[in-house]
């Protein structure tokens, strides 16, 4: 009896220690200024933090936007920041780049893109989400108070902001200067469109959450179509969480913040 009652213990501590585990890998939200854009009854939080480079600048930034994943989603405004953004506040990145980060959270039960992730391929919706909208509405309100350099706009997302990242570009390329899409998939019928926008795809081959193929079409249409800027990075030993690898590419931020539009 006594081991029946010590393991529903440990049941009932463990998923405890896992949320605590999980909180404590999220960043000091010191660094970040806490912002929501509402629009009607949609309301979206965001980060916005400032690098070391651009602290005594005061003319337009280089923008990046930052898509998180399913995990990630809800309204307290910090879980947007657990996987990826420590790499833009690495002391090598901070210290070298003027930019702005912005890290929007997608509401619970919501997506960037209305799609079923596990699908071989999709077609884009007529109209982006009200989440994906959300975002965009806050870039114009920075291009429009002049913080940020229009010409310098980047986004970048894993998983499901994957998909947001090859939505948005499907949607607005001529608002983009590069992009990082991370085990996502996009519509290849928008190759045309978005070709002249560079874009940096990876995907782990083990994948079993998001089809590698659906990076590797992209890919594949996008050189099709004469892009010159599409790098495609797979990984045969890696699954779905392949982010930080990603993100720890030699010369990955010097590519990101070497784009204008």
């Amino acid at each position: 009896m006594k081991h029946v009652l010590f393991l529903l213990l440990a049941l009932m501590v463990a998923p405890l220690l896992l949320a605590q585990e999980n909180e404590s890998q999220l960043l000091d939200t010191n660094l970040f200024e806490a912002c929501r854009h509402i629009e009607g009854n949609d309301t979206l939080p965001y980060r916005l933090y400032r690098s070391e480079k651009a602290d005594t600048m005061t003319e337009a930034l280089p923008l990046v936007i930052f898509l998180h994943g399913a995990g990630e989603r809800g309204n307290d405004n910090c879980m947007q920041l657990k996987h990826c953004i420590k790499y833009f506040l690495d002391d090598t990145v901070t210290s070298r780049y003027p930019f702005l980060l912005m890290a929007s959270q997608c509401p619970n039960d919501r997506r960037w893109v209305n799609t079923d992730w596990s699908l071989a391929e999709h077609t884009m919706d007529s109209m982006p989400t009200a989440e994906l909208l959300g975002v965009m509405a806050v870039l114009d309100s920075l291009v429009d108070a002049g913080a940020v350099d229009s010409t310098q706009v980047c986004i970048c997302g894993i998983s499901m902001g994957g998909f947001g990242t090859w939505d948005a570009l499907q949607r607005w390329p001529e608002r983009f200067a590069a992009a990082i899409a991370i085990c996502g998939g996009g519509d290849p019928a928008y190759a045309e469109a978005m070709k002249d926008v560079p874009v940096y795809i990876f995907h782990g081959l083990l994948d079993e959450v998001v089809m590698p193929s659906r990076s590797i079409q992209m890919y594949n249409v996008l050189k099709e179509v004469g892009s010159k800027e599409a790098i495609l990075v797979t990984y045969p030993e890696l699954g779905h969480v392949c982010w930080d690898e990603a993100f720890s590419t030699p010369g990955l931020f010097a590519w990101l913040f070497g784009k204008k539009r």
